[in-house]
């Protein structure tokens, strides 16, 4: 398989651990396999939108449809060298989905493309097992307010082994 072909195919997933709802903010935990960004902890939806978009942007994939604007230019490139993006690349393909868990809930997060200035993707609510297209960052907000709403309260059962 060639480096295009790799990169074409390659769609990290994120784990979001929603542990609590403060004053009407989720707070929680992010995961993607990639050590920098692994199990950060976020106090609202906002501070969990800027984590994703910084770790595709040092991963460049999706790849951004639109460069961010900012009345500040800080001057700093958040691109990694071809190297670590690969390095980061091969982690965050290994990454297990199925590791942890959040108290409130667990959504699985593709972001397939960043086009119209938004996301576009998939998100699944592990707990209930269902799964949903969105079409932009905020219609992603949405679907993950409105399950942790419904106030599901994730049923971790810790399977131990019986000793024979």
């Amino acid at each position: 398989m060639g480096e295009l072909e790799t990169i074409i195919t390659f769609l990290p997933k994120y784990l979001v651990c929603i542990d609590k709802s403060a004053d009407e903010a989720l707070e929680g935990r992010l995961y993607c396999g990639y050590s920098r960004f692994n199990g950060v902890k976020f106090t609202d939806l906002h501070e969990l939108l800027l984590l994703l978009e910084e770790i595709m942007d040092r991963i460049q994939c999706p790849g951004a449809g639109t460069n961010m604007r900012a009345f500040k230019d800080d001057g700093e490139s958040v691109t990694l060298n071809r190297s670590e993006i690969r390095e980061a690349k091969k982690v965050m393909r290994k990454f297990d989905t199925g590791s942890e868990r959040g108290e409130k809930a667990t959504f699985i997060l593709q972001i397939k493309f960043r086009q119209n200035a938004s996301w576009q993707g998939t998100v699944q609510w592990v707990e209930k097992k269902q799964s949903l297209n969105f079409r932009s960052a905020l219609e992603l907000i949405k679907i993950i307010d409105s399950a942790c709403e419904q106030g599901y309260q994730a049923n971790i059962i810790e399977l131990k082994e019986d000793i024979i």
